[in-house]
């Protein structure tokens, strides 16, 4: 797992810092794992409570 994965895992990073992770990191991952950190990200942007 990568860095992304396991702060996500934690809930230690929100979607929102986890997209601008991957931007930078996505050059080093293989193709089925950046599939796998964008599916992980689009749930957490589901699970993360809305703001007003």
């Amino acid at each position: 797992m990568c860095l992304i994965c396991v702060e996500l895992a934690k809930s230690k990073m929100t979607a929102k810092e986890a997209k601008a992770q991957f931007r930078e990191m996505r050059v080093a991952m293989d193709a089925q794992h950046i599939r796998e950190v964008e599916a992980k990200i689009a749930q957490a942007e589901i699970d993360e409570p809305t703001k007003p």
